[in-house]
């Protein structure tokens, strides 16, 4: 059958999902389901993308239907109801097939039943990613919780008659998934050692994708001979070499990990996920320059690999390069404009640089995308600062606390704007939670000394200082502190005793002995108007 006369048409287009049919006139047709994208929010949706398989599967020989997601939602739309009345109409009198890996993969097994489908190819399938499900799998982050999975029919138990071939990876969680979908369902489990997830690059590699769809659509698929061509294409791939890096890695030889993911790579030059991986070895291994040049080589082979660009951003960052750093994180934001770190890490660095309020939009970005995180907010809180905005600043670091009320510095930060926006007696109650959450932190007694000087209560001042003396009795900057503080309260005598011992804590330094210095003045000055006045 030629191309041209295969007709192509949009069957559907919601808000959660969209139908392409390629239409051959076969006497099989098969349905692909998108596989999840990370670079995807579940909640936002971005625009439809091509497909999975965009009309290759019809030069098969297959009438091709592909079921296109806009969000991550695991397919967990109303409208998928839609998409399958459509399907079941359009497909009668054809043998029905359905496809996909990871996310697609769930779907290809849960749906198959629904669709009337004779088999599913489901790569790397998931059976369940809820909380409270029997898969212990924390790899899909918030996604867990935000759908309620009613359209998960593999869980519900109506695909035990479906039948078709479960490929997965057995030295991966999904291995859990395989096991439970092989329980519900009459699917045949087909592991692959070297498969990782999804395991379709594997089967591409070493058995070609069209070749098993072709099969077992067409009814030609024979596992033993499938098993033996893997075996000796395998062998002659990157696979072996990738599987025992990551083995060295696991037991700490970095060197023999790095050496076999260059023997990786130079056995797959065109794959970006080798350098990338051998970059994140390098990095480890403290060589910047090496793990540079691995990244550099990731995104030339892909250019919109977000998570390079944002190592290579760290890298530009250690080296001293801000403004590479910036730069290098603004192209992951431009290819992944939905991934809340890239956009907070691009607000960390233009806040370094003095860029406030570049920083406090990004920053904003983040939080649109995920405003479960507390460190954005804490990073929000210093670009406002950045702009001597205290009181929104106040209120960016008291959402932190609120996500995150256990952790002492957001209530010493928190501290520290009160103290500049001059709210004394609030700042003094946030720094004193902090020390009550950290007792230990002397530099935090430091920060509650500024705020009882600030409001002119010296003596309470310099007991901040005192027991701050006795949390970091090696630090002559405290005792400095506490004797300036001293001095301020009228106690020559004491404040003498820690400018001393400052001293003697840093010798060499000219401004503690100048400081002890003033004080005796002051001291010997006391006592001459004090005799004078006794006379």
């Amino acid at each position: 059958m030629q191309k041209k006369s295969i007709k192509h048409v949009e069957l559907f287009s919601g808000q959660d999902l969209s139908l392409d049919y390629h239409d051959g006139g076969f006497p099989i047709s098969i349905v692909t389901f998108e596989a999840r994208n990370k670079y995807m929010d579940a909640v936002i949706p971005s625009a439809f993308e091509g497909g999975y398989g965009r009309g290759i599967f019809a030069q098969l020989g297959l009438n091709e239907f592909l079921v296109k997601r806009s969000k991550n939602h695991w397919y967990q739309s109303e409208e998928i109801e839609i998409i399958i009345d459509i399907i079941k109409e359009r497909a009668k009198g054809t043998t029905l097939v359905t496809y996909g890996g990871s996310m697609g993969g769930m779907a290809a097994i849960s749906f198959a039943s629904k669709l009337g489908a004779e088999k599913f190819i489901a790569l790397s399938p998931l059976y369940d990613i809820s909380t409270d499900g029997e898969v212990p799998d924390d790899r899909w982050g918030d996604e867990s919780h935000l759908f309620d999975f009613k359209y998960n029919f593999i869980r519900s138990g109506e695909c035990r008659e479906a039948l078709g071939y479960v490929f997965y990876c057995p030295d991966t969680i999904d291995v859990e998934h395989a096991r439970c979908i092989e329980r519900m369902t009459n699917g045949t489990l087909v592991p692959l050692e070297y498969g990782g997830h999804p395991v379709s690059f594997f089967l591409n590699d070493t058995y070609k994708l069209k070749r098993l769809v072709s099969e077992i659509a067409h009814g030609e698929f024979n596992l033993e001979n499938f098993y033996r061509v893997v075996e000796a294409n395998t062998e002659l791939t990157h696979y072996p070499h990738e599987k025992r890096s990551a083995v060295h890695a696991l037991a700490g030889d970095l060197m023999a990990a790095i050496a076999d993911m260059h023997t990786a790579e130079s056995m797959n030059p065109k794959l970006a996920r080798l350098p990338f991986r051998l970059g994140e070895l390098l990095i480890k291994a403290d060589q910047l320059e090496e793990a540079k040049l691995a990244f550099e080589r990731a995104v030339g082979i892909t250019p919109s690999h977000a998570q390079a660009h944002a190592r290579l951003s760290r890298i530009h960052e250690k080296q001293g390069n801000l403004s590479d750093a910036i730069r290098a994180i603004r192209r992951a934001v431009r290819y992944a404009p939905n991934n809340a770190d890239v956009h907070r890490r691009l607000g960390e660095l233009l806040i370094k640089a003095d860029r406030c309020r570049e920083a406090e939009l990004s920053l904003n970005s983040s939080i649109k995308h995920n405003g479960a995180h507390p460190a954005t907010q804490v990073h929000l809180s210093y670009a406002l600062a950045g702009q001597e905005r205290w009181t929104e600043a106040i209120a960016a670091m008291n959402q932190a606390i609120a996500l995150a009320p256990l952790k002492p510095e957001y209530f010493l930060r928190l501290g520290e704007w009160q103290l500049a926006a001059k709210s004394l007696g609030d700042a003094e109650l946030s720094i004193n939670q902090a020390i009550t959450l950290a007792p230990d932190r002397s530099q935090y007694r430091v920060r509650l000394s500024y705020v009882y000087a600030a409001r002119k209560d010296y003596e309470q001042a310099a007991l901040a200082m005192e027991q701050a003396s006795r949390l970091a009795p090696e630090r002559p900057e405290i005792f400095l502190r506490w004797g300036e503080c001293l001095i301020k309260s009228g106690l020559l005598i004491e404040a003498e005793r820690a400018m001393q011992e400052a001293v003697r804590l840093a010798p060499q330094q000219v401004r503690t002995q100048q400081r002890l210095e003033a004080v005796r003045m002051l001291i010997t000055r006391r006592a001459a108007i004090s005799s004078v006045t006794t006379r």
